[in-house]
């Protein structure tokens, strides 16, 4: 059984997207990054996404995430961040513990990928 099918399928994965999403827009680190773009179309995103790394059906048609995060300068306390929300929301969605955490490896294995590198001066 996949990650997506534990996390429920399309409709639990759906729920929790939206929920994730809801406190990425207000979350003060993370919030501001989605001000100007159109939120509906980004939650679509993030759950086609999310439905295709968890092993899902594969819907998603979007850039590459490297080509579409590359310009947000995004650092290590960005997905710090991203991952505290993660784990908080599918605690509060009573997803097991180890769903969780594979949850949290699958999108860890993003960071290279979204976040750009620091040099020791910064």
């Amino acid at each position: 059984m996949t990650l997506y099918d534990r996390l429920g399928g399309a409709a639990g994965v759906d729920a929790a997207v939206r929920e994730l999403s809801a406190r990425i827009r207000v979350h003060t680190l993370l919030g501001p990054f989605f001000d100007d773009l159109d939120y509906d179309q980004i939650v679509e995103h993030r759950a086609d996404y999310l439905v295709a790394i968890f092993g899902g059906p594969e819907a998603y048609e979007g850039r590459g995430m490297r080509e579409s995060h590359r310009h947000l300068g995004l650092r290590d306390e960005h997905m710090d961040a991203f991952l505290h929300l993660v784990r908080e929301t599918l605690t509060d969605l009573d997803v097991s513990p180890l769903d969780i955490e594979q949850t949290v490896v699958e999108l860890e294995r993003l960071r290279p990928v979204l976040v750009v590198p620091q040099s020791n001066a910064d």
